[in-house]
């Protein structure tokens, strides 16, 4: 597993797009997170070219409160005066699903923040699927995630009126369950 680079961005958008949906990220907004130095977007290659990424995303601590509904008392508790980071996505090739490799690259990636220091915790959503499972459930378990809560339609809100759902075929209106893991 290493960094990415800018020229993966292509790469990561096209499998992006192909688990989540149209309109995921932009080319241009995979790039800008390349290049700032306190994300951490990681890649795994293989003879096929790129087999799986992971984004771990800094942003605003109002970003957390309003986006996953974090209580600002427990965001302050868990960062402990630290930056916090958003675990934005994880996404493996469909032929490498089941191999393992999305828990090594996950316990790769966290390993690698929690050496840096400068983080306190990390926040993500799973996306709940119809049947009420969260594919990457027994992955987050694995790594030492915590169940924080449920949000109903969290992707429905006005500023992701663009983006298409692989599953709703519109609009997202499936929800997420929010996980965190201290550093």
């Amino acid at each position: 597993m290493r960094r990415a680079k800018v020229e993966d961005a292509a790469a990561i958008d096209k499998m992006t797009v192909e688990c989540f949906g149209d309109s995921y990220l932009s080319v241009k907004e995979i790039t800008d997170y390349i290049l700032d130095d306190w994300n951490r977007l990681y890649v795994e290659e293989d003879e096929k070219g790129l087999a799986g990424a992971i984004l771990f995303l800094r942003e605003d601590k109002s970003l957390f409160l309003e986006d996953m509904e974090i209580d600002s008392d427990d965001y302050d508790r868990l960062s402990r005066g630290k930056a916090v980071l958003h675990h934005k996505f994880s996404v493996i090739r469909q032929d490498l699903r089941g191999s393992g490799m999305m828990t090594r690259m996950l316990n790769d990636a966290l390993k690698e923040a929690e050496d840096d220091g400068k983080y306190g915790v990390l926040f993500t959503q799973g996306w709940i699927q119809p049947d009420g499972t969260v594919p990457m459930e027994g992955i987050f378990d694995r790594a030492g995630y915590v169940k924080y809560k449920r949000q109903k339609s969290p992707w429905y809100k006005p500023k992701f009126f663009d983006k298409t759902c692989v599953l709703c075929g519109g609009r997202c209106k499936c929800d997420a369950m929010v996980y965190y893991r201290e550093l």
